[in-house]
């Protein structure tokens, strides 16, 4: 079972022992709600994601960050500086969390 798969069925259950016998049955059902976890989980990450982990990391990327430097190196290139780094450990991350 992968990393999401354990993480989504512990989801359900911890939502089901929260949740009122009144409450349990005006809401989605425990599969539906898993399959939605593992969507959310596994889905690509957004722009705006990606852009604040490049500006976390640019300290480690460019000697002397700053906001025009990222901008400047951003239109210049059409990428954000360490984008190539954050995608790869996303996906790294990615792999690891759906591996069996």
């Amino acid at each position: 079972m992968s990393i999401i798969s354990s993480d989504a069925k512990w989801a359900v259950i911890r939502r089901a022992v929260r949740l009122s016998p009144e409450e349990i049955r005006g809401t989605t059902k425990s599969k539906e709600y898993e399959a939605g976890f593992i969507a959310g989980a596994t889905r690509r990450p957004t722009d705006e994601e990606i852009k604040a982990a490049c500006l976390a990391i640019m300290p480690y990327v460019i000697s002397q960050p700053s906001q025009q430097v990222f901008d400047f190196l951003t239109k210049a290139t059409g990428a954000y500086p360490g984008q190539e780094i954050v995608q790869k450990v996303i996906d790294a991350m990615r792999g690891k969390a759906t591996e069996e």
